[in-house]
């Protein structure tokens, strides 16, 4: 039985972590949460866990995702990329399409 959290514990077992994804047994979460009412230490890592765990599971589009991920160079390749294609492949239809209509 466990009866007092003290921080080596709760280093070792990762349970502010494991605290903010509700995966501690119901002893070992009432024993952290005594130890919350008094430990300013401990209520800081559980805010962090919750802010790395709402990054997790983050609800961005893939768009966003893979934007946030590129560097302004890459992004700058794409665009320019995608803005070559946009007028490059009318440039290239048009003349096809004039040629079949006569």
């Amino acid at each position: 039985m466990l009866t007092a959290m003290d921080h080596r514990y709760i280093d070792e077992h990762a349970v502010a972590q494991r605290y903010v994804g509700n995966a501690l047994e119901p002893e070992e979460r009432a024993a952290f949460e005594t130890h919350l009412v008094d430990c300013q230490e401990c209520t800081d890592r559980v805010l962090l866990a919750e802010m790395f765990h709402a990054r997790e599971t983050d609800t961005l589009p893939l768009r966003a995702k893979l934007a946030a991920r590129l560097k302004p160079w890459q992004m700058m390749a794409i665009f320019f990329a995608t803005a070559l294609l946009l007028t490059a492949i009318p440039a290239l239809l048009v003349p096809l399409l004039l040629r079949w209509l006569h």
